[in-house]
C-alpha cells in the first residue's frame, strides 16, 4: 500500500533538467585537484595504465595507500583491497599474497611503504616458494611517514620514526625474487611491465622522499587536517 502510494507520488513530480553537464564538471574540478597531488598521483596513474582492467590493487598503510583511496580509477568490483580505517599497518603484502593465491592467473599488485613492508618482508619466502608472482611497490621514504608527518606538522620534530632500511632490490633478489628499481613514474611503468611479463614475485623498490606540503590526508580528514596547521 505505501509503496504504491510512494510511485503515484513520484509520477506527479514535475521532471527537472539534465544534471549531467553539472557533475562532469564537478568531476573535472576533482580530477584536476588531485593531479596536483604529485607525485602520488602520478604514481598512481602510471599503476593504472599498467594494471589490467581485472587485476587487483591491494593497498597498505602508507601515503600512497592513503591516495589511492581517491586517486586510482578501479573497474571492477572487490578488485581493490583495503583494511579500510582500522589502520592494520603491515596487512598489505601478505594479504596480496592472499588474493594471488585465490586468483592464480590474474595480476596482483601490492603498493606499501617502506615500514609496513618491512612487517612481513619475510614472507617473500611464502611467494617464491609457491609461485605466488604479486608485483610488489615499495614507496620509500626512510620512515613510518605518515607519523612522522605528523610529528613534523604538529610539534615540529620527529621523535622514533626513521628508519634504517634495506636495499630493497638486493633483498628481493636474494630471496629468488625479480628485484627492480624505478625513479620516475614513466620508470615504474617500464619496471611493473617487467614484471607483468616475467610473472615472478617481483619487488619494485621507488624512492619518494616525504613531504608535509603535499599530503593525501587533506582530501580523507581536510577538517581535522586544517586545525593540526593552525595550532
Amino acid at each position: 500500500m505505501v509503496c504504491t502510494q510512494l510511485l503515484d507520488a513520484l509520477e506527479q513530480l514535475p521532471e527537472r533538467a539534465s544534471r549531467r553537464e553539472e557533475f562532469a564538471a564537478l568531476k573535472a574540478a576533482t580530477r584536476a585537484e588531485i593531479a596536483e597531488l604529485t607525485p602520488h598521483s602520478d604514481y598512481l596513474a602510471a599503476i593504472r595504465d599498467v594494471l589490467p582492467r581485472d587485476g587487483y590493487f591491494v593497498e597498505e598503510v602508507s601515503q600512497i595507500g592513503f591516495a589511492s583511496y581517491f586517486a586510482l580509477e578501479i573497474y571492477e568490483p572487490r578488485h581493490f583491497i583495503t583494511c579500510g580505517y582500522q589502520g592494520n599497518m603491515g596487512y598489505g603484502f601478505p594479504t596480496a599474497l592472499g588474493v594471488q593465491a585465490a586468483h592464480r592467473d590474474a595480476v596482483v599488485v601490492s603498493v606499501t611503504g617502506d615500514g609496513g613492508f618491512l612487517y612481513g618482508v619475510q614472507e617473500l619466502a611464502t611467494a617464491v616458494q609457491y609461485g605466488l608472482n604479486v608485483i610488489t611497490v615499495v614507496f620509500d621514504n626512510a620512515a613510518f611517514g605518515n607519523v612522522q608527518a605528523d610529528q613534523m606538522r604538529i610539534y615540529g620534530h620527529g621523535s622514533a620514526t626513521e628508519l634504517r632500511n634495506p636495499d630493497f632490490v638486493a633483498m628481493a633478489e636474494s630471496f629468488g625474487a625479480l628485484g627492480l628499481r624505478a625513479t620516475t613514474p614513466d620508470e615504474l611503468r617500464t619496471a611493473l611491465d617487467k614484471a607483468v611479463r616475467a610473472q615472478r614475485p617481483t619487488v619494485i623498490e621507488v624512492p619518494m622522499p616525504l613531504s608535509l606540503e603535499q599530503s593525501p590526508w587533506k582530501f580523507i580528514m581536510p577538517a581535522s587536517r586544517s586545525r593540526a596547521a593552525e595550532r
